[in-house]
């Protein structure tokens, strides 16, 4: 079970991990394939025991003949199926996928199911035995059953993993593209993330030692401590730290809620707090999208968010985007949820920050 966890956060070991499994049902190859479910097209490849020749063949020509296929695309998940139990030798001798490709290449047995199926992804395992082999008997399609619901874990949290892994690299790069610092800390002020703004910088007024956020100024620092707290406690609110400069421009920090399982996180175990930093003498203009990253609104949320800043109500909201008020109503909830507001005053006041705009 070892080598199937291990999987999950290292896609290289997949081709050990059918190897092992391989060797304890006797098989001489196997192949496993992710898939989306809607195209069909592989999303990856992952085989053991054949040949760079034999894999390029498959994929290039006896993927769309394979009739093995067609009886693991109807079966349950998690169900294993041999082949002796709808191909018998008479099948074998007048088939060509058979003849011009499995035999060829060493193979003769076959037994695999479908260890996954999400709705929008699929994955099939296949073990493969030679023409000299005997048929896959029912002590290894009970230990592959066994086997089963470890891997559709495994597959699950892979899928899972490469899409929040994708979030986050766009997440990455749209707030280092922000001309303003942003850091992600947790509640006593350790660092999670920082964009390039912030990297590079940051303000004056806000350092980071040791791993940690902190503001320099007379009684700063005990100020951010609090803000800080107050944005990872259970009724989490936002707030905001107003400094000057010695050129006598009003610099402010808002302090935010960001939910532990933001794109932006990898360790969701606790609540996290979003800092950004803001000189209301400077241009910045950011676009709204950046609200996606931060807080994973959808375009719809961020549609509305637009609204809710030019001051609409939930009903001239509606009615800007043509649906209905109970629409409007239902997305605002999403949206307190995702921002960790909980009235449209405070979830306006945390839009605008986030924008970098006047709140």
């Amino acid at each position: 079970m070892t080598a199937i966890h291990a999987a999950v956060l290292e896609p290289s070991k997949w081709d050990g991990l059918l190897h092992r499994i391989a060797d304890t049902v006797g098989a001489s190859a196997a192949g496993f394939c992710l898939r989306n479910k809607q195209t069909g097209e592989p999303m990856r490849w992952n085989l053991y025991g054949l040949s760079e020749q034999a894999i390029r063949a498959y994929q290039d020509t006896y993927l769309a003949t394979d009739p093995w296929l067609s009886i693991i695309n109807r079966s349950q998940v998690g169900v294993w199926v041999a082949e002796h139990q709808y191909f018998d030798d008479s099948y074998v001798a007048r088939s060509e996928f058979f003849q011009r490709y499995m035999l060829p290449n060493g193979m003769r047995h076959l037994i695999g199911a479908r260890v996954f199926d999400d709705g929008r992804s699929e994955a099939v395992l296949t073990f493969q035995r030679g023409p000299d082999a005997n048929v896959f008997a029912a002590a290894e399609a009970a230990f592959l059953e066994r086997l089963s619901p470890h891997m559709e874990l495994a597959c699950r949290l892979s899928t899972e993993f490469a899409r929040l892994s994708m979030q986050a690299a766009v997440a990455r790069q749209a707030l280092d593209r922000l001309a303003a610092p942003m850091w992600v800390a947790d509640g006593d002020g350790q660092v999670i993330f920082a964009n390039h703004a912030a990297e590079q910088g940051g303000m004056p007024c806000i350092v980071v030692r040791n791993g940690r956020v902190t503001a320099e100024g007379s009684g700063m620092a005990a100020k951010l401590s609090t803000l800080l707290q107050q944005a990872t406690q259970q009724a989490a609110q936002s707030g905001a730290l107003a400094f000057e400069n010695a050129g006598g421009d009003r610099l402010t920090v808002l302090v935010a809620p960001l939910p532990a399982d933001s794109p932006l996180v990898a360790d969701g175990r606790r609540p996290l707090a979003l800092l950004m930093a803001h000189n209301p003498a400077g241009n910045e203009e950011q676009p709204l999208d950046v609200l996606a990253a931060l807080y994973g609104l959808s375009p719809a949320e961020c549609r509305l968010a637009a609204l809710i800043l030019e001051g609409c109500t939930p009903t001239e909201a509606a009615a800007r985007l043509t649906v209905q008020v109970s629409t409007v109503r239902t997305q605002l909830k999403s949206m307190f949820w995702k921002t960790g507001t909980h009235r449209q005053a405070e979830l306006v006041k945390l839009l605008s920050g986030a924008l970098l705009l006047k709140a």
